[in-house]
C-alpha cells in the first residue's frame, strides 16, 4: 500500500507540475496580450494628440491669411514667401500647399509604424508627386527646410519626388 501511496503522490505531483506550467504559459499569454492593448492604446492617443496639434497649425494658418495685417507682416518677414505672393492676398495657395507638405509628412511617419494603410498611403504619394512638379512647392519646401520646420529624415524621403521619381515606400525600405 506504500507503493501505492507514492505512486497517487507522484502522479498528483506531475499533475499539479502540470497545472503550474499551465498556469504560467496563460499568465504570459495574458501580459502579451495586455502589453498589445497597451501599445494599441498609446497609438490611438498619439494619434489623437497628433491630430489636434495637426489641427490647431492648420487654423493658426488659416486665421492667419484671414487677417490681412497679420498676413502681410508675416509675409514681409519670410522673404521667400514675399518673392512668391507678392503680397498676402495670395497666402492661401501657400497654406494649402504648405498643408499638403506637412500632411504628407505625417503620413510618412504613421507609414513607417505601418499605421497607414497601401491604398491611402498610394493615394497621398501620387497626389504629391502633381504637387512637386509645381516651383511653389518646392520653394515652400525648401524655406521650411531652412527654418528646420521639417524633420530632416522625412527632407531626406521627399527629395526623389522633387526630381521626378517616387520614393521609397518608408514600410518596405530601411528609411
Amino acid at each position: 500500500m506504500s507503493d501505492s501511496a507514492t505512486n497517487w503522490g507522484v502522479v498528483f505531483g506531475l499533475i499539479g507540475i502540470g497545472i503550474s506550467l499551465i498556469s504560467v504559459i496563460y499568465a504570459r499569454t495574458q501580459a502579451i496580450h495586455a502589453r498589445r492593448q497597451a501599445d494599441t492604446s498609446y497609438v490611438a492617443t498619439s494619434l489623437q494628440l497628433q491630430r489636434e496639434m495637426s489641427d490647431r497649425i492648420y487654423k493658426t494658418r488659416t486665421d492667419l491669411m484671414r487677417d490681412p495685417i497679420a498676413a502681410n507682416m508675416y509675409v514681409a518677414e519670410i522673404p521667400e514667401l514675399a518673392n512668391l505672393v507678392g503680397d498676402a492676398s495670395r497666402l492661401n495657395t501657400l497654406v494649402t500647399i504648405r498643408n499638403a507638405i506637412d500632411g504628407l509628412q505625417d503620413m510618412y511617419f504613421m507609414r513607417k509604424r505601418s499605421i497607414i494603410d497601401d491604398h491611402h498611403w498610394r493615394n497621398w504619394i501620387t497626389s504629391f508627386v502633381v504637387l512637386a512638379r509645381m516651383p511653389v512647392t518646392r520653394a515652400l519646401f525648401d524655406s521650411a527646410v531652412s527654418r528646420e520646420a521639417l524633420e530632416p529624415e522625412f527632407v531626406a524621403f521627399v527629395q526623389p519626388l522633387f526630381e521626378g521619381r517616387l520614393p521609397d515606400d518608408p514600410v518596405r525600405s530601411d528609411a
